[in-house]
């Protein structure tokens, strides 16, 4: 349903403007189909988290993840519904279980941090492989900006974060991130 959106939303760009490339065309397309899964997904996922009455952590969660996600990479499931599925895994993981365990001792939230910023310093940015960046500036670029927001929020979390439930929110959310990057091919 998503992809015949898409389609005809392109379709009506190109009948519209003077865009008549196909390659311009299929970018379009699939930035559109992009951003429609997207706003799917999180509809789906504050309704489920509004429900069950874990939105704030949620949110919180999602601010981190896609604050670094979208500069780092990570894996990408090949299915709408597969990546539906396994988002919810990812926030039920950071946004439920997390906040549920007793506080981490503050060294093993320090050697977490550090783990994970070593992983996001070595192996970002990891992009989708239907789109590969493919100048070095770029990925330079990208990684010092999966670091920077990496570095931001390990010292907000750390230092700023006195609610465990929120600490172990957020350590989690940026583990498991670091934790995608791990197996991650690094020639995309």
């Amino acid at each position: 349903m998503i992809n015949k959106f898409a389609v005809k939303l392109t379709c009506y760009i190109e009948n519209n403007s003077n865009i008549n490339k196909l390659e311009q065309l299929e970018q379009i397309q699939y930035a559109i189909t992009t951003i429609l899964n997207e706003l799917f997904k999180i509809v789906i996922l504050i309704i489920l988290f509004s429900v069950i009455g874990k939105l704030n952590y949620l949110l919180f969660s999602m601010i981190i993840l896609l604050s670094i996600r979208l500069f780092s990479g990570g894996l990408h499931a090949k299915t709408l519904l597969s990546c539906l599925l396994w988002t919810i895994l990812f926030f039920t993981l950071t946004s439920i279980i997390a906040p549920l365990l007793p506080k981490l001792n503050q060294y093993i939230c320090y050697g977490l941090s550090l783990l994970n910023l070593v992983v996001i310093i070595v192996q970002a940015p990891y992009p989708n492989p239907i789109r590969p960046i493919k100048k070095k500036k770029r990925k330079q670029y990208l990684k010092i900006l999966a670091i920077s927001f990496s570095i931001f929020w390990t010292y907000i979390i750390l230092f700023y974060i006195n609610d465990s439930s929120y600490l172990n929110c957020g350590i989690s959310t940026i583990l498991l991130l670091s934790s995608q990057l791990i197996y991650t091919k690094k020639e995309v």
